[in-house]
């Protein structure tokens, strides 16, 4: 499940909830449909004051409930209108809560509370979001982009009873008509998830060696020749950087996106199946820098 513009997993017209399993057996993620934000439904408590100002502090418990939109110096083109953090419930089981507090896009946390224990399907992704559709309704041209380099550092205090990965959630389209068409995850950080969790291995391939991201050689996986999931083939990582351009534009020159691809949206969280009790989940730090072309308007 994901957003398109304003939550990850809550579409501005329409939720597309698929669950599939974050066990062994099955895929990685349920199919979240991005959604819109603009359209979302903002959720600050009367007590806690808006986030748009620099440092100010944004709590909720709504299963659609946002913070944003921000100014946010840590992601290229953030303007105040395009970057959010969501708590984005769009497939709890009964019993789930789960309360977001954030600060900004690279500070926030969730407390979870996923049941029942050992559930294997994504119930939530909170998760930022940032929006790269353009004003006219288009996706932004990966073509366009000489660069778009993120990092992270991320906390999931795991236990033995958590079922869960960070990950990028990306969507990508080719024009107006097929904006978010396609769905590529990167994980780098799962517990209890299996390989891919039950997606098709692909390919292997290396990315890194510039702008300051470590060569690192990742498995690609398919789920039902939908979704598209690349994961550290040797390990986890709780705090890195990652060339996200390279990886997309491998996929294009490989034919498992189509060519002239843009992107619609990037999404930065948690998949939750499980928990032990309630359990927190925190993002220190994250950033996206991007750059264009000579000539390009990315």
């Amino acid at each position: 499940m994901k957003p398109r513009v304003i939550c990850r997993a809550i579409a501005v017209s329409a939720t597309l909830v698929v669950l599939t399993s974050c066990g062994s057996p099955s895929h990685s993620a349920a199919s979240h449909l991005p959604s819109t934000s603009s359209s979302s439904t903002s959720a600050f408590p009367s007590s806690s004051p808006s986030p748009s100002g620099a440092g100010a502090r944004c709590v909720t418990s709504e299963a659609k409930g946002t913070c944003g939109p921000y100014g946010y110096a840590g992601i290229t083109g953030s303007n105040g209108s395009s970057t959010f953090v969501l708590n984005n419930m769009w497939g709890p089981k009964p019993g789930t809560t789960q309360t977001l507090t954030a600060t900004d896009p690279g500070s926030w946390s969730v407390v979870a509370n996923a049941q029942p224990v050992g559930y294997t399907g994504v119930q939530t992704y909170p998760d930022t979001q940032q929006i790269y559709t353009r004003t006219d309704n288009t996706p932004n041209p990966l073509s366009g982009f000489s660069s778009i380099i993120s990092s992270f550092t991320e906390t999931m205090h795991a236990t033995s009873g958590t079922s869960a990965e960070a990950a990028y959630d990306i969507w990508l389209g080719q024009s107006s008509s097929t904006n978010y068409a396609n769905e590529v995850m990167i994980w780098h950080d799962q517990v209890n998830r299996g390989t891919c969790g039950g997606a098709s291995v692909e390919a292997h391939a290396d990315f890194g060696s510039s702008h300051g991201v470590p060569r690192q050689n990742w498995t690609l996986c398919q789920y039902h020749h939908s979704e598209l999931i690349w994961y550290l083939s040797n390990g986890n990582e709780q705090s890195g950087t990652v060339d996200v351009l390279s990886m997309l534009t491998w996929l294009e020159s490989h034919g498992y996106v189509p060519v002239n691809s843009g992107l619609n949206q990037i999404d930065y969280g948690f998949e939750i199946c499980s928990t032990t009790g309630a359990s927190t989940f925190t993002v220190s730090q994250f950033a996206i820098k991007s750059a264009c072309k000579s000539g390009a308007s990315c």
